[in-house]
Formats: structure tokens, C-alpha cells, sequence
């Protein structure tokens, strides 16, 4: 394959601020079509980015053109549809997170990447953060012996998304769990290799979408109307696994907290103990070193890493993909991966809906 010819469905400001500037940065691929539902928009991406043809309906340009990869960047609740026409069509997908608005919608397009033999990847770039990467290792080569207790956060103290494509659950299938709770809920699960889900207990809350005083200051220069706010700003989650792990779960888009955000794992293991961010690992203590406190400082905290080179994740998330498309093989966060990442928020959905304890559903057992 000497060329790759992508298509972008979806012109927003997703692709245009990460797909398409660093598809120009591969070799060997080129940008030859994109689609949107409002033309406007996919004739000013393609100008913007010297795409030849552009499209309203990106079925028409699936037949028309001959695209060897394609990525999804519509609204969540559009994501199953393109996807698989697609694959269909004969391309390789890289589907924006969360993989899609409902499980069933992951299942659809997992099944139909089985069957098609087409690549489809859940564009995760934290996959490629140098600090979960390492985490990852830190967990599998087990210096922290059984890891039963984990925390994942997502937390933004003020970040409120204001368009529709974010806040209407039509358009977006959830809120702050759907929209950056899946980066937790997939680096968590990552790092941890995959467990079995069990159960989940979710609770969900809206405290400040709805509140007139918000909306009306607004956030990152735009402001909303709170009839139009349907969805949730904050989320927790209870996860049992199979193995006896457990895992709390947190995301807000608002919050009263220290830091503009939190990003991190936290891991409890019965030899040690680590966090994402800053990466450190905390060494478990004997009773002879807890004696030897009393005479000084005993230092049980340890920095694997000084510090870490900077890297576009943005970047290797589409090299990275493309490589994939050459090889026929997804190189990072598979279609199956992205099914139980889906899963868990459908059960954290379900769960705040019914009010009590859910068990996750595993199409992947079927």
C-alpha cells in the first residue's frame, strides 16, 4: 500500500484541530475527500486543508471515492452509522471517543469490524501519555503485587461544554461521564489490563448545567440555556471486578477543586501502592522499617521516571493508526477494548437511572 487515501466524516472542530493537521504530517497518506451534514462547513474544511472533494452525505462519498481509512468525528450518537458504512465500504475507522452514545451502537460496529476484517480504533490518545504507559508496566510486572482497589478521575473545575452536540443527550448520548469520563474509565482499565466488570453503582448529578446563574456567565466564551441542558455534570461509579478488584470512578465538568483539573489513577496493591499523576509509586512498609522510623526519615515513596520527553498524543494517535491501516491490525485501543470501556458507562447510566446496583452487560461472553 503505497498511499493511504482518507475521508473525514465529520468537519467540526475535532477534525479540524486534530485529525486532519496531522494526517498532513504522515507520508504516504492524503486527504482526499470529507463529508458533513451541513455542506458549508465540509467546503470550508476542504479548502482549509486542500481536500479535493467535499460532501453532504457521506454515503455519497463513500461510493464515490476510493478511501482506504476514514475518520469519525460526528456527534457521539452518529458515530455507529458512518462507521459502519465504512467498513462496509472497505475502509479502515478511527471513531472519535466514546466509541458510541449507547453499548448496543459499540456492539453494532464491533461485530460489523469482525466481519469486514476492517480495523476500527477508539481514538484514546491518552493511550500514548508517557505516564500511563508506564503505569501500565509498573502494574503487569507486579511490583505492586495484587492490585485490589482503584481510583479514576476526570475532573474539571470548570469546563462546561456549551454546545448542543455536548449537552443535548440526543445529540450526545451523555454528558460529563460520555464526554471525558471515558478517558478515565479507559486508562483505568488499561493500565489495569482489562479486568472483568461485575457490577456497578452509579450516581449522576446536574448541579451546575441547570442553574440560570452558570448558564448565564457561561464557559469558554459561550453561554447556554438551561431547558437545553439534558444531560449530566458530574458522575460517579462503583465497579466490582471478577478478580476482587474494585474501582471508584469520578468526572465533573464543575467542581469546586484546587486545580483547573485532575487527570489520574489511583492504585492500591498488597505490595505497594502508585498514582498516574505525578507518576509515583509508594513501596509497601515492614514492621523492621516501621521501627526505623523513629530514627529518621524513611523514604517510601519512589519516582520511576525524573521526567518525561513532551509528545503530541494528537499526533501518534494518527500515526499510529495509520500504521495500522498498512499493517491490518489495530496497533492501540481496539474495537473489543472500547466495548468494555462502553459497557462500564452503560451501567453507570443504567445504574443512576434505576437506583440501585446493575450487572454489566458483556456482549464479548456471548
Amino acid at each position: 500500500m503505497t498511499e493511504i487515501r482518507v475521508g473525514v466524516i465529520g468537519c467540526g472542530g475535532i477534525a479540524s484541530s486534530t485529525h486532519a493537521p496531522n494526517y498532513l504530517k504522515v507520508p504516504g497518506v492524503t486527504l482526499v475527500a470529507c463529508a458533513d451534514v451541513d455542506l458549508s462547513r465540509a467546503k470550508a474544511f476542504a479548502k482549509r486543508f486542500n481536500i479535493p472533494s467535499y460532501y453532504q452525505d457521506y454515503r455519497e462519498m463513500l461510493d464515490r471515492e476510493s478511501l482506504d481509512a476514514v475518520s469519525v468525528c460526528t456527534p457521539n450518537r452518529f458515530h455507529k452509522d458512518p462507521a459502519v458504512a465504512a467498513m462496509k465500504a472497505g475502509a479502515h475507522v478511527l471513531v472519535e471517543k466514546p466509541m458510541a452514545a449507547t453499548l448496543s451502537d459499540a456492539v453494532e460496529m464491533w461485530r460489523i469490524s469482525k466481519e469486514t476484517g476492517r480495523v476500527l480504533i477508539v481514538g484514546f490518545q491518552s493511550r500514548f501519555n508517557p505516564s500511563v504507559v508506564t503505569l501500565r508496566d509498573i502494574v503487569s510486572s507486579g511490583e505492586l503485587g495484587s492490585v485490589y482497589y482503584a481510583r479514576a478521575l476526570h475532573l474539571r473545575r470548570w469546563g462546561i461544554p456549551s454546545s448542543p452536540t455536548f449537552i443535548d443527550v440526543d445529540l450526545s448520548g451523555g454528558g460529563a461521564l460520555a464526554d471525558i469520563g471515558c478517558y478515565a474509565v479507559d486508562t483505568a482499565m488499561y493500565v489495569l489490563g482489562f479486568p472483568e466488570p461485575e457490577t456497578v453503582v452509579g450516581v449522576t448529578y446536574t448541579k451546575f448545567g441547570r442553574n440560570p446563574e452558570y448558564a448565564g456567565v457561561g464557559c469558554w466564551g459561550s453561554k447556554w440555556r438551561v431547558e437545553d441542558f439534558k444531560v449530566e455534570d458530574m458522575a460517579v461509579g462503583f465497579v466490582k471486578f471478577e478478580n476482587g478488584l474494585s474501582m471508584i470512578i469520578e468526572t465533573s465538568w464543575a467542581s469546586y477543586i484546587g486545580k483547573p483539573a485532575v487527570f489520574n489513577v489511583v492504585l492500591l496493591g498488597d505490595r505497594g501502592g502508585a498514582q498516574m499523576e505525578p507518576l509515583e509509586v509508594y513501596r509497601g512498609m515492614t514492621l523492621e522499617e516501621y521501627r526505623r522510623l523513629s530514627y529518621g526519615p524513611l523514604n517510601l515513596v519512589a519516582k520511576p521516571v525524573s521526567s518525561f520527553p513532551r509528545l503530541d498524543v494528537y499526533y501518534l494517535r494518527i500515526a499510529r493508526f495509520v500504521e495500522s491501516v498498512k499493517l491490518g491490525k489495530p496497533l492501540f485501543s481496539p474495537a473489543d477494548e472500547g466495548v468494555k470501556v462502553q459497557a462500564i458507562i452503560d451501567a453507570i447510566y443504567r445504574s443512576a437511572k434505576l437506583g440501585r446496583e446493575v450487572e454489566v452487560q458483556k456482549p464479548w461472553k456471548s
